[in-house]
């Protein structure tokens, strides 16, 4: 949390760490198992299914494309370590801070003054592994969507207990 305890203004006060689910690591795992799985089963399958001669000639290239679905899925699960590990979702006594990014940052802060409301979103999946979004609306009209967040319900709970408070 070193990007908010950074720009913590005098006598403001930490209320809320939110995170991102684990759930969006599901692509990555997918493709790299999935792929894994094809191109460790694709010959003795082709094998039994239609015989060695053609099983010699298909194994390859399905081999190759279970290559390039692992490669793809490790890419993603990397990518999507690096976005979990360098968001910040956090709600002080006086701002909703969020910052995304490693290399390019994008941070959105909003006076809690300035919130007008909070809306959560979650489709029943969502609700039953415990992740989901939060839309938050400013006072000009904006909606600042947070997506993928973990534990919605205690999240929107801290945000407008400090929009009570205030």
């Amino acid at each position: 949390m070193s990007y908010v305890q950074s720009i913590l203004l005098p006598n403001e006060r930490v209320v809320y760490v939110a995170s991102l689910h684990w759930m969006m690591y599901i692509r990555g795992l997918v493709l790299t198992i999935g792929g894994g799985l094809v191109g460790a089963l694709s010959h003795p399958l082709l094998t039994f299914l239609i015989g060695s001669d053609l099983a010699d000639l298909y194994a390859r290239p399905l081999a190759f494309l279970a290559l390039i679905a692992v490669l793809i899925g490790i890419g993603l699960l990397v990518l999507y370590y690096v976005r979990q590990t360098s968001t910040e979702i956090v709600v002080t006594s006086s701002r909703l801070i969020t910052k995304y990014g490693f290399i390019s940052r994008a941070s959105y802060e909003l006076m809690i003054n300035r919130i007008t409301g909070a809306t959560l979103q979650q489709s029943a999946l969502e609700r039953v592994l415990g992740y989901g979004t939060l839309v938050v609306h400013g006072a000009g009209g904006d909606t600042t969507p947070i997506y993928g967040v973990a534990n919605p319900q205690e999240f929107y709970r801290a945000l407008t207990g400090v929009m009570d408070k205030r």
